[in-house]
């Protein structure tokens, strides 16, 4: 606090980002929002300053010193006429919690999809969106910004729908500094879904952090068909149940999974037949194996082209550790001609999180 001081001491409020930008020798990097980094075994900071410049408050917590959470008006800093800051001056606040989801609030009737959905792509998804929610859940469980939640969005269809690349890492290296690949003071960095809604095939997805003003948005823009006397037909649009997929609580339930999928399935493409399909399961996997170095891809894109067998998370290839079982890596690792190829799911250029070896 000393050093806000002496940084901020008798500066206009106009010139309080410059001081303090100018003044803090630090990395500065342009984001969205903060996170709430405490609670979680990442846990590398014992404690985080805010200052919003909107509200001209700085907001101090930590979960070592037995502080907590308080804040203090930063005018306070500015004052010449006043001595060095103290703690009674500051005043208790909590932080913000995500709103309760009371999915009773939606009446029935509802109905599920019935679209049937292979064991291979079940398989593949479910696990990796549960290490995706995994990976991130020190952001699903707090409140985030419109941006960060379409980020999400993005990755929930890209994920489902196997629209994302794998990267794989087969070559010697050597790690000079070792973290996690997701802290607890990352945000994710690809790029978010471009607007509230988004159309895939005959599927329309609608993205809003209010529940009731999703459901709005999504009848005003079914506008259902007329019949032949002029009354609006709704029989071809059904609500599907609501439901919670990622909270950054729990793993994500199977029955949430599969009705993600069921609620896509209408904008996947169908597959293409070739003389593959027409093998037995065993040679399609033994064909898979040999698209890529590592298996991800190749269960991939057995889910895309509905070949092989159901992945079963183990190493197909690698000799050495051969049927042993795929792990999610939490951290870069050093790499020698005996290492399994590592895979890391990327949306575009940017990685998800999610890498495993």
């Amino acid at each position: 606090m000393k050093k806000v001081m002496a940084l901020l001491q008798g500066k206009l409020k106009d010139d309080t980002f410059d001081a303090l930008h100018k003044g803090i020798a630090e990395n500065w990097v342009v984001r969205d929002e903060t996170v709430k980094p405490f609670g979680d075994r990442r846990q590398i900071v014992r404690s985080v300053c805010s200052f919003d410049l909107d509200q001209d408050t700085l907001y101090y917590s930590d979960e070592t010193f037995g502080y907590g959470h308080i804040k203090i008006p930063i005018s306070r800093f500015r004052d010449t006429n006043a001595g060095p800051v103290q703690q009674a001056e500051f005043s208790p606040f909590e932080l913000a919690s995500p709103p309760p989801l009371k999915l009773t609030d939606f009446p029935p009737p509802f109905k599920k999809p019935s679209t049937p959905i292979s064991d291979r792509r079940f398989a593949f998804t479910s696990r990796v969106l549960s290490d995706f929610a995994d990976q991130w859940r020190h952001v699903l469980r707090s409140c985030y910004a419109d941006p960060t939640f379409r980020r999400f969005a993005k990755a929930i269809v890209s994920i489902a729908m196997f629209d994302f690349q794998v990267q794989e890492i087969s070559t010697s290296q050597h790690i000079s500094f070792r973290n996690y690949y997701v802290s607890v003071l990352d945000l994710p960095s690809w790029e978010p879904c471009e607007s509230h809604i988004l159309r895939l095939g005959g599927t329309t997805i609608v993205l809003d952090q209010n529940l009731w003003s999703a459901l709005k948005i999504a009848k005003d823009d079914a506008k259902p068909p007329r019949d032949a006397n002029g009354r609006a037909d709704s029989s071809k649009h059904h609500r599907i149940p609501p439901t919670v997929l990622l909270d950054g609580l729990s793993t994500p339930a199977s029955d949430t999974i599969h009705l993600l999928l069921q609620a896509l399935a209408p904008a996947s493409r169908p597959p293409p037949r070739t003389p593959v399909h027409h093998l037995p399961l065993e040679m399609q996997d033994r064909i898979l194996e040999q698209v890529s170095k590592g298996p991800i891809e190749a269960a991939r894109l057995g889910c895309l082209l509905d070949l092989g067998s159901p992945f079963m998370w183990l190493r197909s290839r690698d000799p050495p550790r051969r049927d042993g079982i795929l792990e999610l890596i939490i951290s870069p690792s050093h790499r020698n001609e005996f290492s399994p190829v590592e895979s890391k799911i990327c949306f575009g250029d940017v990685f998800s999180g999610v890498s495993y070896k």
